[in-house]
């Protein structure tokens, strides 16, 4: 029995409609997911640790609110190594402790800021509470005092290229593809 080519008609416009349908939805909503990915990816929405050089960024480091940062140096004056822990807290660096091989040169516990003891060859103090602001500026030393910003999960050394430099840390924003391909930061020499 043969069908009217009306109906043949009606048939195929149906059936091309819904063909149609799913094939401009799926571009739309696969640009949105892209988009939406993207802007998660590039806006700035992980905490991180700044670093800068006379306010050009050398890179972030990647470090949440309440979590501890480590700057490690050898004292210009007795040689010794020196390490101080400082935590994020509410966009505020604090230091909270500091781990020395002997006293020397403007290093020593001060009376109420924290608790000293030995611990194998270091004096460490700990509970410190020193809120030294939003931003830490050090003044790198030469190759010998060996500055370094270490986090959880990386370890940045300044004075091999940025010796006599201003070097800027302070809590900020990062992107997260930035900090998902970017490592860490390695001043340029």
């Amino acid at each position: 029995m043969d069908t009217p080519p009306a109906a043949d008609e009606q048939r195929s416009a149906g059936a091309g409609n819904r063909a149609r349908r799913p094939r401009t939805a799926a571009p739309v909503l696969c640009g949105a997911v892209l988009a939406a990915v993207l802007t998660a990816l590039l806006l700035p929405v992980r905490p991180a640790l700044r670093l800068s050089d006379e306010g050009d960024t050398i890179g972030y480091l990647p470090l949440a609110e309440g979590e501890r940062f480590t700057v490690a140096y050898v004292h210009s004056i007795d040689g010794l190594p020196i390490e101080e822990d400082i935590e994020v807290r509410d966009g505020h660096l604090v230091v909270e402790a500091t781990r020395l091989r002997q006293f020397g040169a403007g290093m020593g516990h001060i009376p109420g800021e924290g608790t000293g003891h030995a611990d194998g060859a270091w004096w460490v103090i700990e509970g410190i509470g020193r809120d030294i602001g939003t931003e830490l500026v050090i003044r790198v030393g030469a190759p010998a005092v060996d500055h370094r910003i270490r986090t959880p999960d990386d370890e940045v050394r300044l004075s091999p290229c940025l010796a006599a430099r201003p070097v800027t840390v302070e809590p900020a924003r990062a992107p997260v593809l930035h900090l998902l391909l970017g490592g860490a930061p390695e001043p340029e020499c």
